[in-house]
């Protein structure tokens, strides 16, 4: 099934460091000028949060505002623009906690979640580029498995597939409903021959694991003429 997001990756555990007691923390300006509180100050400057996450950028009255750069101490880093403490605007985030590449996203944010429209590369080198909303894909995208080339094209809503294509490598593709990232519902599968086939798809868990990822068989009952379907539709996939 599609990459389920690194756990990580949901933004309120990335919590950046608001404005600590004076005697916490350091910031330095770039005259050289070692201050205790960021209270009031306008211009660029380098904070050392006592958490351990750094600050590279400009500040306006006293709040993280215009370009920076975050470094936490889980070794993510977010560079881009910021708005009241905030990722706000075109900004590049990392996940790599304790060095382990855990994805990258490229794009808009909003009061600190990604918004808009942006590309996000999963460990395994999947790809989804499209719109987010509230930290999740939201709206038109296209997800790319790299090892298939496979592609989910269509409509997403709070991270998940709802209406689209299932295209394959060939031409061949599914398009109709889905959940959970897999196809649901009435649907069609269209090959590269031009065949058209009508049915319906349904989903039976089949098996739950232990880390609560669930294993459903899609099953396929054709409304046309038969005509044979991809083996891989036919597949269980596993989905968080």
């Amino acid at each position: 099934g599609i990459n389920a997001e690194y756990m990580g990756i949901q933004e309120n555990r990335n919590q950046m460091a608001a404005e600590p007691a004076a005697e916490e923390y350091t910031l330095k300006t770039k005259a050289g000028e070692v201050k205790k509180s960021s209270i009031g100050f306008t211009g660029d400057a380098e904070v050392k949060y006592p958490n351990g996450d750094t600050y590279d950028g400009h500040f306006e009255n006293g709040v993280r505002e215009g370009k920076g750069k975050y470094i936490f101490a889980s070794q993510d880093e977010y560079d881009g623009n910021f708005k009241a403490n905030l990722k706000d605007g075109i900004g590049k985030m990392t996940y790599k906690p304790k060095g382990e590449f855990k994805g990258e996203y490229y794009g808009y944010w909003f009061k600190g979640l990604r918004n808009g429209e942006g590309v996000f590369t999963y460990p395994n080198k999947d790809i989804y580029s499209g719109l987010w909303k509230n930290g999740k894909k939201d709206g038109k995208g296209t997800y790319i498995f790299e090892k298939t080339r496979m592609k989910y094209v269509g409509i997403w809503s709070d991270g998940n597939l709802v209406e689209g294509k299932w295209i394959y490598p060939d031409g061949t593709y599914f398009e109709g409903g889905f959940e959970q990232n897999q196809p649901k519902g009435m649907g069609k599968w269209v090959f590269k021959n031009g065949n058209i086939v009508a049915g319906n798809y349904t989903q039976t868990v089949e098996d739950e694991k232990e880390d609560k990822k669930k294993l459903y068989k899609l099953s396929w009952k054709t409304t046309s003429d038969i005509v044979e379907i991809p083996e891989e539709s036919k597949q269980q996939h596993s989905q968080t």
